[in-house]
Order: structure tokens, then sequence, then C-alpha cells
């Protein structure tokens, strides 16, 4: 007698489970450590001022005072940009029973959530350059990258990253006012750093546990945070981002992230989540950037 199999039988249940697994990256640092603030037009100003370098000041005993010559603020702006997500779901996926999840709407609207919190995070880190826009041409915020230009290294593509180049970098910003404190990079430079031999080095661990990580980098400039960024990993893994004091970037709404139902779609409901801002960097100079470094 042939064994009936489950290759010859018809009516078997799915074995689906009710988990729906995602392990892509969401890296939002940078807008989780900066200021937020309030833009009021598509192009946002603010103004930043610094003292006059130090010098030899002595007066003579009685000698009578003298109009001085000031300075002017500087004054700065940056464009906004919108960033949006659109998603289009049927009435009827949303009724049906689905595996993972009771809404699919619900669903997709936490999933576009986080991938609009990361387009955000990469223009406020990453974009290079403002764009005014046009009636074709979309505005475009300058972002970290852009703004870095008093402490900025260019390792022209081949150079390798070494101690002495970080070193020489944390002193930059520290000469310029800043305080270094946090050190965002890609995985090829964050193993880089790693393998530093000549400064002391304290990991995040359990002391009783061997580790090759350097979390905490003691540098003559203070303590440095080494922080792995999966933006600058995947998208600019040759640059080094140094940060001193994070109240020096802001990032300035015009409109808020919100999400809205868009016109009738038919038997479906269509929604957009849309966000205008701008990235305010009050003093670049507290902050610095090393680019175009080897990453194999």
């Amino acid at each position: 007698m042939a064994t009936f199999k489950t290759y010859e039988a018809i009516g078997n249940r799915e074995d689906l489970t009710d988990v729906i697994t995602n392990i892509s990256p969401i890296d939002n640092w940078f807008q989780a450590n900066t200021g937020t603030g309030k833009a009021e037009a598509t192009y946002h100003e603010w103004q930043k001022d610094a003292l006059a370098a130090p010098g030899a000041n002595a007066a003579l005993e009685g000698a009578a005072f003298s109009d001085a010559t000031l300075a002017a603020t500087t004054r700065v702006g940056n464009y906004t940009q919108i960033l949006k997500k659109e998603f289009k779901v049927s009435k009827t996926q949303d009724a049906v029973n689905s595996a993972g999840r009771k809404k699919e709407m619900a669903y997709q609207t936490k999933k576009k959530v986080k991938e609009l919190a990361n387009d955000i995070e990469y223009a406020l880190l990453i974009n290079a350059t403002a764009v005014a826009g046009d009636a074709s041409t979309a505005r475009q915020l300058k972002g970290v990258t852009g703004w870095l230009t008093t402490n900025a290294t260019d390792g022209s593509g081949t150079a390798d990253l070494d101690e002495t180049v970080l070193l020489d970098a944390l002193q930059d910003v520290w000469a310029a006012g800043g305080k270094p404190s946090n050190v965002v990079c890609g995985a090829y430079q964050k193993r880089i750093m790693s393998a530093f031999t000549t400064n002391t080095r304290y990991a995040m661990a359990d002391e009783e546990k061997l580790t090759q990580a350097v979390d905490i980098y003691q540098s003559d400039f203070g303590v440095v945070v080494i922080r792995l960024h999966h933006i600058v990993n995947t998208t600019v893994p040759d640059n080094i981002y140094i940060f001193g004091d994070m109240g020096l970037w802001e990032k300035s709404y015009l409109r808020p992230v919100v999400r809205k139902p868009e016109p009738f779609a038919g038997d479906a409901d269509l929604y957009s989540m849309v966000a205008e801002l701008t990235l305010e960097s009050k003093q670049e100079a507290g902050a610095g950037i090393l680019t175009n470094y080897a990453t194999s």
C-alpha cells in the first residue's frame, strides 16, 4: 500500500509565523543629540560672532580713551528641505487577516516613520551643498559635511588614517575653541582606531573581559567617544566626523513630521508623511572632519 505523503495532499494549512523580521539599521544619533528649533521661511538665517585674538594689552597710566573699531556679527543661512514618504494601501488589504500585523496601514506607517528618520539623518549629516531650488529643482539643506571647512583634512583617497592624523584633527578643533568629545565613523575607520596603541584607551565593557573595542579614547584633548554610524558606513565610509558641543548644531523645522491622509484614491487609503527642515550651524569651527581616507 502506498504511503500518502504531504506532497500529494491538498489542504494542508500553511505554517507562517506571526512575526515580521526586519534588521535594517536605524541610525539617528546626530538628530537625537542636536537641539530643535523653528524655521519661519524657506531660507533660515542666524548670526555668529567671534572674539578678537588675544594679544599684548598694556595701557599708560592716565591715558585718554579713543574710539575702537568694532567687528560686526556674521549673518549666515541655510535652505529648508522637504522630505516625504507616501504609501497607499487598498481597503481590502487593510481588512484581511495578515500575519505579523493587525492592520497593514499601521504597519506601513511605523515602517515609513523609521525610513523618514533615516532620510533626515542623511540630509543633516551627509548633504554637502545647499540648493536654493526652483520650479524644477528641489531645495536642499546644507548638512554637516558641507558646513565643516575650518577643521577639514583631506586624505586624498589613498592616505591611511593613523593616530597622528586623528590627534592633529582633535588639536585643530580644540585650538579653534571646540571641545572634541565624539568621533563618528564607519566600520573600517573604527577598526583602524581600535588598533591604535600609543595612547591610553578604555573600553566600555566588563574590566575582566578582554576586548579590542575602543569605545572611549583618552586623547591629549579630552576623552573622546568613538561612535559607529550606519549611514556614514554605507554612504561616506572614508569620512570621520569630530563633534564637540552638540549645542552648536540645531535642526530647525518649518514643518514638523506629520502623517496625513491625501485626497480620495479609489478603493484605497493614501497617506503622506512630510517634514521640512534645515540645519543651523552656529559655529562650525567647533567640529572637524577627516575626508577621503582609505577604506581597504
